[in-house]
């Protein structure tokens, strides 16, 4: 994909309101991790403000939330959009991870952010990227705050209720580590395990998904096992980074008493927040005016 400009189609495509102003404040960058090069679009600012990393949802790179990054920049904070190993614009293959590589990257992308800009750094994610930011925390002391839109625990019983087909999936689990370990590379549809239905209610922002040429359809089965599976660094209870779990009140894929269970086991700062009338995207246009201010609060008491 060419080079994208504020005239550029690709900015409409992700109901950006202003294309221009947005691409005019973000600054594309590199980084290094486990051999690949991911980028970053760096909101960039030159005073010394705190800086939030952002990690985005399955499939998704950090264009699909531009404009929530942007209004969370215009608030305040250098915001970095994370395009994860085999996401977006970076590089590896398409989909291809383990939920510890991409902590790994997140680790190192948190190395990169405080050298350049100074140690108030934080993170913050949406579904999987909600996860992702939890099992970093988990990972990694140097953060000092987390928002997460979503947290579950990968490898306990209790996270294989919010996929579409949680009875097949216990059945087949077993069989299907097995052909991981012969195919890994295997692709099955994302709509295997996630309903679309129950993503959004509107059609405008499921299509901005499916319709996008970056985002990801379907992962290897190495991928979607390791979603099964994988548990963060220390116990939860250990956690002492403040963290704050979003949850939106028409969430049809995270029951609210899961993720309000996991958020009761944290003995670290903590604070839950219910976003009135807001399905899975809790992040897109028609839900900021409700998802951005207690993101921006937690952010400036957290991040100073």
């Amino acid at each position: 994909m060419s080079k994208d400009t504020g005239e550029s189609p690709y900015w409409h495509h992700y109901l950006v309101t202003d294309p221009a102003q947005v691409a005019g404040v973000i600054k594309e960058e590199y980084v290094n991790s486990r051999g690949l090069r991911l980028h970053l679009d760096v909101y960039r600012r030159e005073d010394e403000a705190p800086t939030v990393l952002f990690v985005p949802g399955t499939g998704a790179h950090a264009r699909c939330y531009a404009e929530f990054l942007f209004q969370l920049y215009k608030q305040g904070f250098r915001v970095v959009g994370i395009d994860l190993q085999g996401h977006g614009l970076s590089e590896g293959v398409r989909g291809s991870f383990t939920i510890e590589e991409l902590v790994e990257n997140i680790y190192d992308v948190t190395t990169w952010a405080i050298e350049r800009y100074g140690e108030k750094v934080g993170v913050g994610g949406s579904s999987l990227g909600g996860i992702l930011a939890f099992y970093a925390v988990a990972n990694d002391p140097r953060l000092k705050s987390a928002a997460c839109h979503n947290v579950a625990l990968l490898s306990e019983p209790g996270y294989l209720r919010l996929t579409r087909a949680p009875n097949l999936l216990r059945t087949i689990l077993p069989l299907s580590r097995l052909a991981a370990r012969l195919l890994p590379e295997l692709r099955l549809s994302v709509w295997l395990y996630l309903d679309p239905r129950a993503i959004t209610d509107d059609p405008r922002l499921l299509e901005t998904f499916v319709n996008d040429p970056l985002s990801l359809q379907a992962l290897p089965l190495r991928s979607i096992i390791s979603q099964s599976q994988a548990t963060p660094a220390r116990p939860i209870e250990e956690i002492e980074t403040p963290i704050m779990v979003l949850h939106a009140e028409r969430d049809r894929i995270f029951p609210p008493d899961y993720c309000q269970a996991i958020y009761n086991r944290l003995t670290c700062p903590k604070r839950f927040e219910l976003i009135p009338e807001a399905d899975h995207f809790i992040f897109a246009p028609p839900y900021l005016n409700r998802s951005l201010p207690p993101v921006v609060n937690w952010f400036r008491e957290t991040l100073g």
